[in-house]
């Protein structure tokens, strides 16, 4: 409990960060990176106070349709990244992902379906690959880590390996050992909060760009 307590806190950082560069320099600046985190910031904290009300609430329906939400917003977040090839692959992994999850999953169910869990996982790690296959064919003279893009394709390529070990058996552990379960959970919300510090040096990369 209270290390997803800390998750949701440090999540506010980065939404405060790109709420403030979006008002000062335009949020277009850092991509629209805000909208992203305003529909996480407000789904966890959701989900969150759901649980304290009625801990039995089932909100699969609510992470389905959050998933679907981030490959949409991914995609153009990547989309104005890339070039030439790299932008086909890019729509073609991003029309398979969402096909897939509309013809094989479950998505307006009440419980949360793992089709759409791996999908998620795949889609990230694909995008993030992409992203450094770019950044390594175009090479130039900035360190990479200078990139705020670095940071946020590190971000979710690191989520998605931990969370793609984590959906895979959920169920399975669910049924037969809940307290490795929970010992993933823990597990996730740390990763959940390195991610998003990740995030916030993104935007603090960012800023630096902005004040040159």
């Amino acid at each position: 409990m209270l290390i997803g307590i800390v998750y949701k806190i440090v999540l506010l950082f980065p939404l405060i960060k790109s709420f403030i560069l979006g008002r000062r320099y335009s949020f277009s600046t850092q991509n629209n990176l805000f909208i992203y985190l305003l529909v996480t910031s407000v789904n966890e904290w959701v989900s969150f106070v759901r649980n304290l009300i009625n801990s039995n609430i089932k909100v699969g329906l609510q992470y389905n349709l959050y998933f679907i939400f981030c490959i949409f917003f991914f995609s153009f977040f990547f989309f104005k990244l890339f070039a030439g090839i790299m932008k086909k692959i890019l729509i073609l992994v991003t029309i398979f992902s969402l096909g897939y999850i509309l013809a094989f999953t479950n998505y307006l169910s009440e419980d949360f379906d793992k089709k759409i869990g791996i999908i998620i996982t795949l889609f990230y790690i694909v995008i993030s690959l992409l992203w450094f296959y770019h950044k390594i064919s175009f090479f130039d003279k900035y360190k990479i880590n200078n990139d705020p893009i670095f940071w946020i394709s590190t971000a979710l390529l690191m989520w998605s390996c931990f969370f793609l070990f984590r959906v895979t058996p959920m169920f399975y552990f669910a049924k037969e050992d809940n307290e490795f379960l929970q010992f993933l959970r823990v597990g996730q919300n740390i990763i959940n909060i390195g991610m998003y510090i990740m995030f916030y040096v993104a935007l603090m990369k960012y800023e630096k760009k902005l004040k040159l």
